[in-house]
């Protein structure tokens, strides 16, 4: 299947904002509660310009893809308060509830991170993929920071990745026509990559897996959400579906934990 790509000609700004307010959403969504991930959420309960934000992209005709994929949810669920409506009332409790999901160290049931869903067998893939997605963050001058260190593969900083493109094709905006229109090409184009080589592919499975394992839970709920972003997401940019659905195989991988939250 062919892809047509948006060029960067295409740019809205109000349609760029929602993106990366759903995209930061997201991220926070699975960052680690210790990472004071549910005082920053609960924060959000009133927050109208996050509310405004998804309406604003389920408004959106080019929002919606022809077919929904196996494992995409609607776009109608593309609603942060069905997730924010399950938050647990406590940042003690939502830790529980993270560390019951995800393990203390890399979670067999549903890891949150990309390189646990290609096969253990292709440790070089696995060790290739790792490399990319850091290659991506140090090319648009994000670098890790210590106070939290994480995976760079983890899903929560992917999305925080993703939202930093946008605001980085936004802040485009500033140039001369001709430098603008470049450097929103170049965001574009690399949102389209990473979402096609990396975010993409593995996120579905990553959301089932959540609802497999507390189909009334929180991350449930956000996995959920993160299944109906996926398919905005791919439409707004003109990307055809994954070639083929992730299933995750772990391994014990120590060498591959170095990395940490992003930070520009």
């Amino acid at each position: 299947m062919k892809s047509n790509k948006k060029r960067a000609t295409d740019f809205d700004p109000a349609i760029n904002m929602a993106r990366q307010a759903l995209y930061r959403f997201a991220a926070l969504s699975f960052l680690d509660p210790q990472a004071e991930a549910w005082q920053r959420l609960t924060a959000l309960h009133d927050d109208q310009l996050l509310l405004e934000a998804a309406a604003l992209i389920r408004s959106l005709t080019q929002a919606r893809p022809v077919k929904l994929e196996r494992g995409e949810h609607p776009i109608e669920m593309l609603d942060p308060r069905l997730v924010l409506d399950r938050l647990p009332d406590s940042q003690r409790a939502l830790n529980a509830q993270y560390e019951g999901t995800f393990g203390l160290l890399v979670s067999s049931n549903c890891p949150p991170y990309e390189t646990e869903y290609i096969n253990s067998k292709f440790a070089f893939q696995r060790s290739n993929t790792l490399a990319d997605v850091s290659g991506f963050y140090h090319a648009f001058g994000l670098t890790t920071a210590d106070g939290h260190p994480e995976r760079p593969d983890h899903i929560a900083l992917e999305l925080e990745f993703m939202a930093s493109l946008l605001g980085l094709e936004r802040q485009a905006a500033d140039d001369g026509l001709t430098r603008r229109i470049d450097r929103q090409q170049v965001c574009r184009d690399a949102q389209s990559r990473f979402l096609q080589e990396h975010l993409g592919w593995w996120v579905l499975a990553f959301a089932k897996l959540l609802a497999k394992s507390d189909p009334q839970g929180y991350y449930s709920a956000a996995g959920i959400f993160l299944a109906a972003l996926m398919p905005a997401e791919r439409a707004l940019l003109g990307m055809p579906p994954p070639l083929q659905p992730a299933a995750p195989s772990t391994i014990e991988s120590p060498e591959l934990c170095e990395g940490c939250q992003l930070g520009g």
